[in-house]
């Protein structure tokens, strides 16, 4: 499950947060919160603290779930292997794409400091 390569690729690419200081900054100081915002907005709630503290405890875990989710959801091409690669080698990278990419779509991801 979430193991497809069949899709769209990514509106931005994974490097493409070093042009985008704001988020890039932010994804790098509050990655939990930026994380915690992204899960709210894939699954169509409300964030809150809790969620922001399961991601700070498990993060890794988190990040490759959430960007999974985000993979669904656009029907983005990838598989879990991709994911997990984008979050150990670039995790600040990767979660930047995926705000910029939620963006993008017209979700507006808030997070820390983000409008």
């Amino acid at each position: 499950m979430g193991d497809s390569m069949a899709g769209a690729p990514w509106d931005t690419q994974l490097l493409e947060c070093l042009f985008d200081s704001r988020v890039c900054i932010v994804s790098c100081f509050c990655a939990p919160c930026q994380l915690a915002h992204q899960k709210a907005i894939i699954e169509n709630k409300e964030c809150n603290p809790m969620d922001a503290m399961i991601i700070y405890f498990c993060a890794i875990c988190c990040q490759v779930k959430i960007r999974q989710d985000v993979r669904m959801k656009y029907n983005i091409e990838g598989t879990l292997c991709s994911d997990i690669c984008a979050s150990l080698i670039c995790g600040v990278c990767a979660v930047a794409q995926q705000h910029r990419q939620l963006q993008l779509k017209g979700d507006r991801p808030q997070g820390c400091l983000m409008e």
